[in-house]
């Protein structure tokens, strides 16, 4: 497995989307050798769901910053969102944040991942080598080098690094070849994403509407559009995704409910629509020696909360901080004091974060008359109580999170 290798790099990241390209160029400015292996082919990989929207926290923007990225995801559209409204349609309760309550110039930003992708890889130091269209074989750590066999086409190519990085996603070879287990399950739910044109304005205001089958929500995409992800069982997925846009746009509404079709005045037209799965999973550790897991190859979570691409920068931030820490004291990057450090800062947040998306999912997923009940006068009561709505607006701004990071810097 050794075999002969000519470059030792200070840092491997296998998986070249958000996480993964964001970490190399950090890694690349404290001087660390840097090697991306990436699945895809790299000139049509910023634009392969073209249909796929993040949310950005607060956080999340103030990284993508400090990374010189953010002036171009702008140039290239993003949307904020200054209230959110959480509501359960046929309920009285509902919840109002708004950005002036967190003091901050949007609650959210509302983003296409070919843009931000399309922005990271612009701005990738030219000394970072990115193999795409390649995967990772086998790996094996042997002293203080891990021996790295990656296939790219036709040819096995014999690397090593001092450090791996798994960013490749909720199927991760890397966590699967470490030997790490992942905990969690299918959510036997499918995620409709879309835009629609709403007759109103939507005033850069996002809904977030709780149904029995899973949260609704409707995002502002730009000036005239919203970015639609609805939850469906299965059955539901199969059945709409085969409706023709008038029907499927009446659907929608009816769902939606009453109060919601005054907000939107209506429903104009629809975009292309495409289905994800969702599904929770957790890996059993974030680390193993000469390892580092980031991103989905870590944590997948349910979308309830829009925290999944958050949380993975949030990685990416601890990570790097970690690397930085060790380039100052001249210490081996792929050391376990290194990859402890790491561990223990991302340990407490990431429980944190799963719990709340889970819960949060559990509650509003519940038909039972009695939960219904209790939820709808909690979000009534949420809104005259300003502590517990600043709550909830710090969990799902990433807020909280932020405060919970710098406490450990």
């Amino acid at each position: 497995m050794k075999g002969q290798t000519h470059e030792v790099y200070d840092i491997m990241i296998v998986g070249g989307g958000l996480a993964g390209a964001s970490l190399a160029i950090s890694a690349a400015r404290m001087g660390l050798s840097t090697v991306i292996v990436e699945a895809h082919a790299v000139d049509t990989f910023p634009s392969s769901q073209p249909e796929r929207v993040i949310a950005l926290s607060h956080g999340s923007r103030c990284h993508l910053e400090s990374l010189g990225v953010w002036t171009e995801i702008e140039k290239l559209g993003v949307a904020r969102i200054r209230k959110v409204h959480v509501a359960e349609p046929g309920s009285r309760g509902e919840v109002w944040m708004h950005q002036a309550h967190a003091d901050i110039d949007a609650l959210g930003y509302v983003v296409q991942n070919a843009h931000i992708l399309s922005a990271i890889y612009a701005t990738i130091p030219s000394e970072i080598t990115v193999l795409a269209s390649a995967c990772v074989q086998s790996f094996e750590a042997v002293d203080d080098v891990m021996h790295v066999s990656v296939v790219c086409g036709d040819t096995t190519k014999r690397m090593a690094c001092r450090l791996l990085v798994g960013a490749d996603g909720a199927g991760s070879q890397v966590r699967r070849l470490s030997g790490i287990a992942s905990r969690g399950w299918d959510h036997n739910r499918f995620g409709l994403v879309a835009s629609v044109c709403p007759i109103l304005p939507h005033r850069n205001v996002a809904h977030e509407c709780f149904l029995v089958s899973g949260p609704l929500a409707f995002l502002p995409l730009d000036d005239t559009r919203y970015s639609l992800v609805w939850t469906l069982t299965p059955r539901d997925a199969s059945r709409i995704m085969g409706m023709e846009d008038n029907d499927f746009l009446r659907e929608l509404e009816n769902v939606a409910g009453a109060d919601m079709r005054k907000a939107l005045g209506g429903l104009a037209e629809t975009g292309a629509r495409a289905l994800f799965p969702f599904e929770f999973r957790m890996a059993a550790s974030m680390t193993a020696p000469r390892i580092a897991l980031i991103g989905n190859a870590a944590h997948t979570l349910h979308p309830v909360a829009g925290q999944g691409l958050n949380l993975g920068l949030r990685d990416v931030a601890v990570l790097a901080d970690a690397l930085r820490k060790a380039v100052t004291g001249k210490r081996d990057v792929g050391s376990a004091i290194v990859l402890e450090e790491y561990r223990q800062r991302r340990m407490a947040d990431n429980l944190a974060v799963a719990t709340f998306t889970e819960g949060l999912n559990a509650i509003f997923s519940n038909d039972f008359l009695p939960v219904r009940l209790a939820r709808g006068a909690g979000l009534l009561g949420m809104q005259y109580l300003s502590p517990a709505r600043d709550w909830l607006m710090r969990c799902t701004t990433g807020l909280a999170q932020v405060d919970l990071l710098d406490g450990g810097a």
